[in-house]
């Protein structure tokens, strides 16, 4: 079996920047926090200019080696050999963290728990985007397509890149770490932004920083020239500022006086249209005030004549009143008659009723004796007729028998 080899980082790292050039640029990497209207400079933790980009997946936490925090991502590796020369293929790339290792005090008992704890945090929380940058410090060849790189991993954040060397300042009861430096910063015009620092006051951790403003990456504290020369521009620009705001704020004054006295101007120009326009109405209120005046003298002139008319009708409407309350006493007592009297006209309206039925009993006794003196009648007349048709007969008898005796 062939031992792997450990290659330095300068020729193969070179290569693989070189392919990493083709889709990444310094000024293009992010994103990162602007954090507009804050009134200080500041720096952001950033990834060295030598740093890939790769998509990784967390693999595990181990307690057992010096490098505890592992990844796997694939990358471009360039191969040269067989009729088809030098290319690129994809290789499996084992990234691991430099430095960070379990705490010795806690591998032997709870160590299954450690690093069940960190992993989460890895993978839920720094690097749950599975964005990073890896900037390589030894490589490990295990075969053409297969590498282990130990680097320096910086996990996309939210809008921040968080460097894992730094998570044992956070996890402090389960992670240590080394090959942090601790550089004190007391430059109170300039705020770096770091997710955890070493120990003490006026510290950060020595490493990658951005200065937005200018988009250049320099480390701390290796780059002092590139600080300098920052802190120089600054200076110069805060001079530049401070005396951009002087002569703008003398412009401002200016502008604001000449402003006033144009405004002086056009308020003088109104007043005197609004003293002609003061006369003018002065007169119009005058002329206004003597016809008031007259229709004054008018009004009172009918308030007499209406008040003499009130007086009248007052007169008149006591008189009316006076009337009034006799024909409402005068009314009462017509009410009171009426009152008797629909009593009784409802008590002769009741007799009417009773004499009504009583004749109408009357007509029914009369009708039925008239019918039964109709009936006797007829009767009797039939028997007189025929009393008198024999009598006649009798007579026409007795006549002719006596004319035949006379014969």
């Amino acid at each position: 079996m062939t031992a792997p080899k450990v290659l330095a980082v300068t020729p193969l790292l070179l290569a693989a920047i070189a392919v990493a050039a083709q889709w990444t640029s310094l000024d293009s990497t992010g994103p990162y926090d602007v954090r507009p209207g804050t009134s200080f400079q500041y720096y952001l933790l950033w990834f060295p200019p030598h740093a890939v980009p790769m998509n990784l997946t967390f693999l595990n936490v181990t307690w057992w080696k010096p490098e505890a925090i592992w990844f796997k991502g694939t990358y471009p590796v360039r191969i040269c050999g067989g009729v088809e020369g030098c290319r690129y293929v994809p290789a499996t790339i084992y990234v691991v963290q430099d430095g960070v290792y379990v705490r010795k005090d806690v591998r032997t008992a709870s160590y299954r728990i450690v690093a069940g704890f960190v992993e989460w945090h890895i993978k839920n929380r720094f690097c749950a985007q599975g964005t990073a940058m890896v900037a390589p410090n030894k490589i490990i060849v295990l075969n053409f397509t297969t590498q282990i790189w130990i680097s320096d991993i910086y996990c996309l954040h939210g809008n921040n890149w968080f460097w894992l060397r730094l998570l044992p300042y956070i996890l402090r009861d389960e992670l240590a770490v080394e090959g942090v430096e601790a550089v004190e910063f007391r430059d109170t015009r300039v705020h770096v932004s770091v997710p955890a620092k070493p120990p003490g006051d006026y510290v950060i951790p020595g490493g990658w920083y951005l200065d937005p403003a200018t988009k250049r990456v320099f480390r701390i504290p290796n780059d002092t020239a590139v600080m300098a020369e920052l802190q120089r521009l600054r200076m110069r620009i805060s001079e530049l500022e401070a005396e951009l705001a002087n002569k703008t704020a003398q412009l401002a004054q200016l502008n604001a006086t000449a402003s006033q006295l144009n405004m002086l101007n056009s308020t003088i120009v109104q007043l005197n249209s609004m003293i002609a326009q003061l006369n003018a109405a002065l007169a119009e209120a005058r002329g206004e005030a003597a016809r008031l005046s007259a229709e004054n003298q008018r009004l009172r002139a009918q308030l007499e004549a209406l008040n003499y008319t009130h007086a009248q009708l007052e007169e008149e409407l006591n008189l009316c009143q006076s009337r009034l309350e006799m024909l409402q006493a005068a009314n009462a007592t017509l009410t009171t008659q009426l009152t008797q009297l629909k009593a009784e006209n409802s008590r002769l309206k009741a007799k009417a009723a009773e004499l009504n039925e009583s004749l109408a009993k009357l007509n029914e006794a009369y009708a039925s004796q008239t019918a039964q003196l109709r009936h006797q009648l007829e009767a009797w007349t039939r028997a007189a007729w025929i009393g008198a048709a024999l009598g006649v007969a009798a007579g026409a008898a007795a006549t002719a028998l006596a004319l035949r005796r006379r014969k």
